[in-house]
C-alpha cells in the first residue's frame, strides 16, 4: 500500500512540475510576441539578407512626418552593423532615398585595406522592408 502510494506522489509531482513548466514557458512565449511590437519612435524593419529573411530590426526614426537624411542614414547604418557586426570596416559610398525607398552602397572589407566588397541595401519605406545582397 505505502508503495503505491508514493508512486502515485511521485506521478502527481511530476504531472502538477510539467504543468506548470508548460504555463511558464507558454506565458513567456507571449511577452516575447509583445515585445516585438516597436514602441513610439521606433520602426521594426523586416530584413532580408541575400533573399532570406534573417532578422527584425529596430531603428530610433518617425516615418510618419517624412524622411529626413540623417534617419536615411541611421537606417542604413543600423542595418549594416546588424548584418555584418561592428567588427568589419565600412565606408557608406552612396546614400539617395525619398519618402518611399532608400538605396545605400557601401565598401566594407576585414581591414582597412580590404575595403573591396560590396553591400547593398534597399529599403521599401511602404511594406518596412530592408533588402540587402553583400558578397563575402
Amino acid at each position: 500500500m505505502k508503495n503505491k502510494l508514493l508512486v502515485i506522489a511521485v506521478i502527481a509531482t511530476v504531472a502538477i512540475s510539467s504543468l506548470a513548466y508548460a504555463w511558464v514557458a507558454n506565458d513567456e512565449g507571449n511577452q516575447a510576441q509583445e515585445k516585438e511590437e516597436a514602441p513610439p519612435g521606433v520602426t521594426r524593419f523586416e530584413v532580408f539578407v541575400n533573399g532570406v529573411k534573417t532578422m527584425d530590426i529596430f531603428v530610433c526614426v518617425n516615418l510618419t512626418d517624412g524622411l529626413t537624411q540623417k534617419e536615411a542614414a541611421l537606417i542604413a547604418g543600423t542595418t549594416f552593423i546588424q548584418v555584418k557586426g561592428e567588427s568589419v570596416w565600412h565606408r557608406l559610398e552612396t546614400l539617395t532615398f525619398d519618402d518611399a525607398q532608400i538605396k545605400a552602397h557601401y565598401a566594407w572589407g576585414y581591414d582597412e585595406t580590404d575595403l573591396g566588397h560590396i553591400y547593398d541595401m534597399t529599403a521599401n519605406l511602404t511594406t518596412l522592408q530592408l533588402i540587402v545582397d553583400y558578397c563575402f
